[in-house]
Parts: structure tokens; sequence; C-alpha cells
């Protein structure tokens, strides 16, 4: 009598090992339901000349697709945020020496007032990337159709809206290219935008390549 209680305890300890097995063993079954893909179906159809036809039937409908095109969606945006990015940081020279800042490629014009070449552009902080003794100068090389008529350029300063002073270069009667240097530039306090300018005399064509800023630090 005194080991009944006993066995009544083991007893209940054992069904309960059993119960909760057949709970896990039916969840792995319903997971292993939910991520096994539906088996195709095949229909099998009777042409009317007495043929049998399998047809394989499409179990996944639209809501389906659907999910499915969700999920992809979902996987793409993730690996494609989790892409790493780089960020490109222009390093000046500070310890002195020269520096040559490309001013675009080439360009032309027959206008007579000032045409503005906006690939050019460059930001200058004179006094921060470099010093506030530096010297500027700029070059380009110049020349005019036919040998008729005068070719000018000069940098533009389009944070301030002026011409920089000093900077007006030009060719006379020049059909081939002529390389033309700028005197000492006094460019303005604080981080500029510069571009080049150029104008025909006379409206014959002009053309300008090749120009650069020279810092001498």
């Amino acid at each position: 009598m005194n080991n009944l209680p006993v066995k009544l305890v083991y007893f209940v300890l054992a069904a309960l090992v059993i119960v909760v097995s057949g709970l896990s063993f039916a969840v792995f079954n319903l997971f292993q339901i939910a991520s096994t893909p539906p088996a195709p179906v095949v229909e099998r159809v009777v042409t009317d000349s007495g043929q049998v036809v399998e047809k394989t039937v499409d179990v996944c409908g639209e809501s389906c697709k659907e999910e499915i095109e969700k999920a992809v969606s979902a996987a793409v945006a993730t690996i494609s945020g989790s892409k790493s990015t780089e960020t490109i940081i222009k390093e000046v020279s500070t310890s002195g020496g020269t520096d040559f800042i490309s001013l675009g490629s080439t360009a032309t014009t027959t206008d007579t007032d000032w045409k503005t070449i906006d690939d050019t552009a460059v930001y200058i902080d004179l006094v921060n990337d470099y010093s506030a003794d530096a010297y500027v100068t700029w070059e380009a090389s110049l020349k005019v159709a036919h040998a008729n008529g005068q070719a000018f350029a000069r940098l533009w300063d389009d944070t301030n809206k002026i011409g920089v002073s000093g900077s007006e270069i030009s060719t006379i009667n020049n059909s081939d290219y002529v390389q033309k240097v700028s005197t000492n530039l006094a460019l303005w306090r604080g981080r500029n935008l510069y571009k080049v300018q150029i104008k025909s005399l006379n409206g014959f064509l002009v053309t300008y390549s090749g120009g650069r800023i020279k810092i001498v630090d």
C-alpha cells in the first residue's frame, strides 16, 4: 500500500513524457508539411481523337505566387541593403609643393559674350586647402578659326558671380593652339566654385583646350 503513491507518480511522469513526445512529433510534422512544396497534380484529358494527354496542374494559385514574389523581393532588398558603401575623400596636400587642377577638356564658341563651360567646375578653398600665401595661376590653349580674330578665356567665380581678377588670357590670329598663362591670381576667401568662360572677338569660332589651375604652396 505504501508503494502505491510512488508507482502513481511514475505512471503520471511516464504519461507526461509520452504526451510531450507526441506533441513534439506532431509539431515537427507540421513544419515538414508547411516547408515541403506541394506535389504536382497530373490531370489526364481525353482528346476528341481518343488520345489520353497528361497535363500538370499548377497547384500554386495567384495568391501563392504573390507570396513567393514578396518573399523573393524581401530577400533581394535585404541583400542590397547589406552592401557596404565607400566614401571617396579628396586628400589635399598641405605640406608644400605644386598642384595642378584640371579644368575640363575642349570647348568651342562663336559667341561674342562670355560663355560658361560647365564641365570645368571645381571648388577651391585656398586658405584651408593650401595657405593664404599660395601662388595661383592658370593656363589654357586657345585658337581662332581661319587665323582671323581673337580668342579670350578667363576664370569665373560662380559663387560670388564675378570674373577672377587677372585671369583673362587671349590669343590673336592664331589658327593653331597657343598656350597662354595668367599672372598671379587673388582668389577670394572661402570655398568658391570656379568655372572657365570663353568668347570670340568677332564671331569666328574659337577653341579652348587643356585648361588647368596651378597652385604653388
